[in-house]
């Protein structure tokens, strides 16, 4: 009885918290305010926001990463921390990386990024920031995902030109070549952050590379909200994505950003940036460009297909059949899948039209092999070209 208790105790404690894809978080102080001059009463706001980032981690099992920019030390390398283990369980590490922020730091920007891994190098320390040193050290953190092969048809125009990609080794797997077997842990993030770089480049203009490199991206079918990033260029912060994806708050001395702020204080206030929408902040302004880039093959007043919705999964807690509510559009591909509590995938399905037009699925709990299930947490997911929404359920026997 105390088991079974406990167990649904530690259900209501997740089921409480926010599941989703990568989290960031960023801060970029103002004119004349160094992060290490900050006041008390903005480094406890600071310190709420770094509190709910930690306990996301729960969800994002993959590890943590921070950059910082202009940090005392000598060699940058020293100015990025990334561990293997989610923050959670690294917790001594975290807790002192983030207090060196406003401790060691000469300047005013740092990123950190929790990552739950959807396609390659799962066991490998996080591999976010990406980093590009050219005449500044460039940096990019990423919340989405987006399609492998159209990224490496888009930097090498369809596989005609490689040069890019041979001249910018992948960080992913410890700067090896872009072979077949290296291929497949490279992460998508990256050939975003190498898209952008080479428009960047090209253009000369860290505006003008990024709106080429987006609008391609859009081109191709890769929706904004599968874009949620923040870029820097060692000086400001350059953040772009779908609705809602990343949200802004200021304050006299500074701005914070984040994919999911902490909802438990009321003296915050988080400004959500719109699709398709870049925001930057410098020490000096914010700007916002409000439709940055646009799809240029097609009909300019295009309009996104609505995202796919999850709803609540029923009965939560269960322990016979689960009913998976959605509403996907007939025209929209989506599959649904079930993730143990440790990313690991033990059921999928794609979408058919009948179960579009049902809106419902049903799932014993048995993986993809008919096998039974033991009892515990569970995230249900359903992914689509235009996103990816999670629930946690538990499963009681």
């Amino acid at each position: 009885m105390f088991k079974k208790n406990l167990t649904i105790i530690v259900f209501f404690l997740f089921l409480f918290s926010e599941v989703n894809a990568c989290k960031i978080w960023a801060i970029i102080s103002k004119e004349g305010y160094p992060l290490t001059s900050l006041n008390e009463e903005h480094i406890e706001l600071i310190q709420v926001q770094l509190n709910s980032f930690y306990n996301q981690s729960q969800s994002n099992a993959n590890g943590w990463s921070v950059i910082q920019y202009g940090r005392t030390d000598l060699n940058f390398d020293n100015n990025v921390y990334r561990s293997v283990l989610p923050a959670y369980q690294d917790s001594s590490n975290y807790w002192n990386t983030m207090e060196s922020i406003f401790n060691d730091s000469s300047d005013n920007i740092s990123i950190a990024h929790l990552r739950a891994a959807t396609s390659g190098a799962s066991s490998i320390p996080n591999p976010h920031p990406w980093i590009f040193e050219g005449d500044s050290t460039y940096s990019f953190v990423h919340n989405g995902g987006a399609s492998k092969d159209i990224l490496y048809d888009l930097i090498t125009e369809n596989g005609l030109d490689e040069d890019w990609l041979i001249q910018n080794p992948p960080q992913t797997y410890g700067n090896g070549d872009w072979s077949a077997d290296g291929w497949n842990s490279v992460v998508d993030s990256e050939l975003i952050m190498l898209l952008i770089m080479k428009k960047i480049v090209q253009s000369q203009s860290v505006i003008e590379g990024l709106e080429s490199a987006v609008t391609m991206m859009l081109d191709s079918g890769i929706y904004p909200s599968m874009l949620n990033f923040i870029f820097s260029d060692s000086k400001s912060l350059f953040i772009y994505g779908g609705n809602s994806g990343l949200k802004i708050m200021e304050t006299d001395e500074y701005f914070s950003v984040m994919s999911s702020p902490p909802t438990d204080t009321q003296s915050q206030s988080w400004d959500p940036i719109n699709s398709n929408e870049l925001v930057v902040i410098n020490k000096e302004s914010i700007n916002r460009y409000p439709t940055f880039a646009s799809v240029s093959n097609d009909d300019p007043n295009i309009v996104f297909p609505d995202s796919p919705k999850l709803f609540s999964p029923y009965p939560n807690p269960f322990n016979g059949r689960l009913t998976i509510n959605f509403d996907v559009g007939i025209s929209q591909s989506a599959t649904i899948s079930i993730y143990s509590i440790n990313g690991i995938k033990v059921f999928s399905k794609s979408i058919s039209h009948a179960d579009k037009n049902r809106g419902r699925i049903y799932w014993n709990p048995k993986n993809n092999f008919d096998e039974n299930l033991s009892s515990g947490l569970y995230i249900v997911e359903l992914s689509s070209e235009v996103n990816s929404t999670s629930s946690k359920i538990m499963f009681i026997k």
